[in-house]
């Protein structure tokens, strides 16, 4: 078999055995380990402090606020955190807190930017357990209930990942992206979940305990992902990571295709500057618990590439020779691949139903989805993410690049 064969062979089968791993997980946790009620832990409800940096955030800091004033939990503090903000943010802030004792608006009028802000509030939390949403989010009244019951199953959790909801779905993009968070988000965490290591504990919606944190030093400035970095150190360290799907919180996506490609481009800059920061320490037999997420993470980009460089092959290969059979069985496994994509879809949206059901609709977009979303993360791949890969975290820490709208 020649080189040539082995990277066809690769290219056909990696999205088959991921999707087919994905679906299998995602049921396995659903069945298994999902709960769609809250249990109060032994000794009752620990306190909880909410962190929400915000930067420019006056189109949507009032709906998060009010959002936290409504969640249904004792002992809660919640700090929005600006972040030296050059518009209305701080007053649109306190006017939605109005007296509640419950929120502080800390404003210091310094741009740390949001790295830095979240660990200077990890030190002003007063409690142990600290969440952290985005500013562009509003929580389910129940949200905080399932995080601290997933974390509080065991002292080696550090992190437990909410289950984020589009809400601004308005458009053919947006619909696109309930599918994702479905089909790869869902599934994905869920799969991870199985094992306590899930790769990702987002800022849209994490709990944390604060001390694992802090030990490790906090969020990186420097990062483009700075949550995903995190999470990897906190399971460098030996800790557990989990999901709680229960965890609802709405989010704002990007609805114009340069919104997307901004999105996308940081995610995947964020995900070649981990590979490269923390690749050699994962590559060791005692954390070979990552290896998975790890592994999956560096062939999504190798798959990537070999998609390209096949495609351009095929292409060359087909003008100079029409009637080889090699061509036509790549573009008849390229539907396969569409299918089993599919399939996963709709495995997802069966699970994820009782949670979004308006996903049904969305799935009128299944045809599309799949050429999409591969297109558009391929290309922020090849771009950004082999930057991130060659040249690591850059020196200066990453700036606030956050438009809003009040949809």
């Amino acid at each position: 078999m020649s080189f040539l064969d082995v990277l066809l062979v690769f290219l056909a089968f990696y999205p088959v055995v991921t999707g087919a791993a994905w679906m299998v997980g995602g049921v396995a946790f659903r069945l298994l380990d999902e709960r769609p009620d809250a249990v109060e832990p032994d000794g009752g409800w620990p306190g909880v402090t909410v962190l929400v940096p915000a930067y420019n955030e006056e189109a949507v800091i009032a709906r998060c606020v009010a959002a936290l004033r409504r969640v249904d939990y004792p002992g809660l503090e919640i700090l929005v955190l600006n972040d030296g903000s050059k518009d209305a943010t701080v007053a649109a802030a306190r006017a939605a807190a109005g007296d509640d004792p419950r929120v502080t608006v800390v404003d210091d009028g310094v741009n740390l930017g949001k790295a830095d802000r979240l660990n200077d509030g990890m030190r002003r939390a007063r409690h142990d357990l600290v969440l952290v949403t985005d500013a562009d989010t509003h929580l389910h009244p129940d949200a905080v209930r399932h995080l601290v019951a997933r974390i509080q199953r065991s002292p080696r959790y550090a992190a437990v990942a909410g289950s984020p909801r589009v809400t601004n779905r308005g458009s053919v993009l947006a619909t696109m992206q309930m599918l994702e968070t479905a089909s790869l988000i869902g599934l994905m965490r869920r799969t991870h979940a199985l094992a306590g290591r899930v790769g990702t504990v987002a800022g849209v919606l994490g709990l944390f305990r604060r001390d694992a944190v802090l030990a490790v030093g906090g969020y990186d400035p420097r990062m483009a992902t700075e949550d995903i970095e995190l999470t990897w150190r906190l399971l460098e360290a030996g800790h557990l990571t989990g999901f709680a799907p229960h965890a609802l919180v709405g989010m704002q996506v990007p609805q114009t295709l340069s919104g997307i490609w901004a999105q996308r481009t940081r995610w995947a800059r964020g995900q070649g500057e981990v590979l490269r920061t923390h690749g050699r320490t994962v590559a060791r037999a005692r954390h070979r618990g990552m290896w998975p997420i790890a592994v999956e993470a560096l062939l999504s980009y190798v798959w990537v590439l070999t998609m390209l460089a096949a495609t351009v092959w095929g292409v060359v290969h087909w003008i100079g020779h029409p009637g080889d059979t090699k061509f036509r069985w790549m573009i008849a496994w390229g539907v396969g691949i569409a299918v089993v994509a599919m399939l996963q879809i709709a495995i997802a949206v069966a699970v994820e139903l009782r949670l979004d059901p308006r996903l049904l609709y969305a799935c009128l977009l299944l045809p599309l989805y799949p050429l999409a979303h591969w297109t558009i993360n391929a290309l922020a791949a090849i771009t950004t993410q082999t930057q991130g890969l060659l040249r690591g975290p850059r020196k200066r820490r990453v700036v606030w690049d956050l438009p809003r709208s009040p949809g």
